[in-house]
């Protein structure tokens, strides 16, 4: 009998406890239908995922290539950097000089500047996401993703 076996026999049964089951999010209660539900979508994000660090470039020019359009200069006007940078700064000088009213033009405007700036923030982070996980395959304690 190996050790698993034999710890397994001298313990005594008992049902899953609520802390056991909120460690693995629910799934150690769950009917088989949800259970093989979320490993389906599970499975499905993994291969995604791997597909997705497949299509990284390998080659290290052809990586800071990738990193240095993924990444856009920050001074372009076009960038997503210098329109969120614009939006937050407006924002900035209009709350610092009192601009901030409760008319609907000025609402409209701080509307305006903020989607404008987390547009902008959003496609930074996507852009700062992408040059780390190019980046990361080039770390030596990389291990390639497998689904």
């Amino acid at each position: 009998m190996t050790n698993v076996n034999a710890d397994s026999a001298n313990e005594e049964l008992r049902p899953i406890q609520d802390w056991e089951n909120r460690e693995v999010d629910g799934k150690g209660l769950a009917c088989k239908r949800v259970y093989d539900k979320h490993v389906a979508e599970v499975a499905e994000l993994r291969q995604r995922q791997e597909a997705y660090e497949a299509s990284l470039p390998k080659e290290p020019l052809e990586a800071l290539s990738e990193i240095n359009h993924a990444m856009k200069d920050p001074r372009e006007i076009e960038s997503p950097q210098y329109a969120a940078r614009a939006a937050l700064t407006i924002l900035q000088e209009l709350s610092m000089k009192g601009g901030l009213d409760n008319s609907d033009q000025i609402n409209e405007a701080v509307y305006w500047l903020s989607c404008r700036g987390l547009e902008g923030l959003a496609l930074i982070e996507e852009g700062t996401r992408k040059a780390m996980a190019i980046a990361h395959q080039f770390h030596p304690m990389h291990e390639k993703y497998q689904a």
